[in-house]
């Protein structure tokens, strides 16, 4: 395993940690080694590198399975249904939270790191030869090994996140979470774009034996590069133990049962009668999606633990092996644990409301798809990411707490320049090209801006010894703000209309900046 993923901190780490003071480790994080950009000033410019290289390695295997895949199935010949159920694939990443404490116990974030980045190009380069058969029977394989390689890259997502928490001090998180954002979207252009028009070149094999040629050499960079800064609760070799335990084999013949039970039952004609009755009396239900079930069905779960935390931590204060149950017990045992809930699920809620009527509004203005795809696709990316790498700087020169505020205000009050829109429209009979893409790219900025706080703030939430699991369960929740949107933001334009729709989404804002002055980790202790 040493060879492969660095048990030890490779040559060039040793001799950045020459010149660094021993760090006195605080409560709760003797197992942690953290690298403080203030005390090694050649960690934090090999920062700008491992940080931009990492989340360019997190967003490479995610923009395969999301913009490959259905690409690659409509070449082979697959109908339009087997087409969306490719979105299945997006179910790993909704539900990463629940194996999150497992890379929290068994072996470090870098292991983990370096060790799916090894095994990732296995996968892709066995999709690339399931390409070598028959369509029918190369769907299959490919649909099957798309969905490893989505398990296996919402883990490496997982890791990723936890590395950043593990390497960084708070000022250093804040510093690069622009360059995160950055780098994942680059690698996303770079699949859906360059990438892919390789692949329409040489083909499928050579472009994905390529694609996986790529994830090895980051493999290789990371190897090399990466310092090892975390020492591991327990060896990763007794993962093993977990995955063969008692607990999964009854969690994954109880899964399967519901499952079975579920179909079985959706075939009978009582069952039948009332999903339709339900679906009749409240349409809104259809239109929430698998990621938005999982997030109610999360923040339910945590609701009713919330309920029985004092017994919950009365049962395991003499047990060890509950690790991870403690995963969740700790992340809401934080102070003001309900008002972090609540902001989390609300930030974006009136961005989502704007994102979803976007599109339909300016549409309506007179903006084509190829002219809003270069309005919001590149110049308002382009302000996205310089909103977010300035937010970031700014955050980790001023901190949080004076920067929250601003952040917050100017990216929910830009929902107005829309309603804005709206009424020159009226009042003119139209509104110019011009104006509309300058409206979108400042939208765009200051959403950035709100980026970079978000992104701060959930790296504060999570607690030292389950950084990973508790940023899998961060990033789950966030998914609930848009489900409010995703049922009610058709109806709501239809009755309002756009101008007085656009004035609502900021409304919608107005609760998650009135939780502002109650949440905990604002201000650096």
């Amino acid at each position: 395993m040493g060879l492969f993923f660095g048990s030890k901190p490779n040559v060039w780490h040793a001799a950045v940690m020459k010149t660094v003071p021993p760090v006195t480790p605080r409560p709760n994080e003797e197992h942690r080694t953290p690298l403080d950009p203030k005390q090694a000033p050649s960690s934090t410019k090999s920062a700008h590198f491992w940080v931009s290289s990492t989340y360019f390695a997190e967003g490479f295997p995610y923009a395969i399975v999301h913009n490959i895949a259905d690409v690659m199935f409509k070449e082979l010949g697959a109908s339009l249904s087997v087409i969306g159920l490719t979105s299945l694939f997006h179910l790993p990443w909704n539900l990463k939270f629940l194996w999150g404490p497992l890379l929290d116990q068994y072996g470090t974030k870098r292991q983990w790191l370096l060790l799916l980045e090894w095994v990732i190009p296995l996968v892709i380069a066995a999709i690339a030869l399931t390409t070598l058969s028959l369509p029918p029977t190369a769907i299959l394989l490919a649909s099957v090994g798309f969905f490893l390689l989505a398990v296996l890259s919402a883990t490496h997502d997982i890791a990723i996140d936890g590395y950043y928490l593990e390497a960084l001090d708070k000022a250093g998180q804040s510093r690069f979470v622009g360059y995160r954002a950055a780098a994942y979207r680059i690698a996303m252009l770079f699949v859906s774009g360059p990438l892919l028009m390789l692949m329409g070149r040489v083909g499928w094999f050579g472009g994905l034996l390529l694609t996986a040629a790529l994830m090895i050499g980051l493999f290789g960079v990371h190897r090399w590069m990466l310092p090892a800064v975390e020492t591991p609760k327990q060896p990763l070799r007794k993962i093993t133990r977990v995955l063969w335990s008692r607990q999964v084999a009854w969690i994954g013949g109880l899964s399967v049962l519901v499952y079975l039970l579920v179909r079985l039952g959706t075939q009978t004609t009582a069952v039948k009668g009332v999903v339709t009755w339900v679906t009749t009396e409240f349409p809104a239900i259809e239109k929430l999606g698998a990621d938005q079930w999982i997030g109610l069905g999360l923040l339910s779960v945590l609701l009713m633990l919330l309920a029985a935390l004092p017994t919950l931590k009365r049962r395991m204060a003499n047990r060890k092996d509950h690790f991870y149950v403690a995963a969740f017990t700790d992340f809401l045992s934080q102070p003001k644990v309900g008002v972090i809930l609540a902001f989390v699920i609300l930030f974006r809620t009136g961005e989502s409301f704007l994102m979803k009527m976007r599109y339909p509004f300016f549409n309506g203005l007179g903006m084509d798809v190829e002219q809003y795809g270069f309005a919001n696709g590149t110049v308002g990316l382009f302000a996205s990411i310089v909103g977010t790498v300035l937010g970031g700087k700014l955050i980790a020169r001023g901190g949080l707490d004076r920067w929250i505020w601003p952040f917050v205000a100017m990216q929910n009050v830009l929902n107005l320049l829309f309603a804005g829109l709206g009424a020159i429209a009226v009042a003119y009979g139209g509104v110019s090209l011009g104006l509309m893409t300058a409206v979108l790219a400042v939208e765009a900025f200051g959403a950035g801006l709100g980026t970079a706080v978000l992104m701060v703030y959930l790296m504060r939430c999570c607690r030292p010894d389950f950084k990973a699991a508790h940023m899998a369960i961060l990033t789950a929740l966030m998914s609930l703000s848009f489900t409010v949107a995703g049922v009610s933001s058709g109806y709501l334009a239809e009755a309002m209309g756009f101008m007085w729709y656009f004035v609502f989404s900021f409304v919608a804002t107005v609760p998650a900046m009135c939780l502002i002055p109650f949440l905990p980790y604002v201000r650096e202790p």
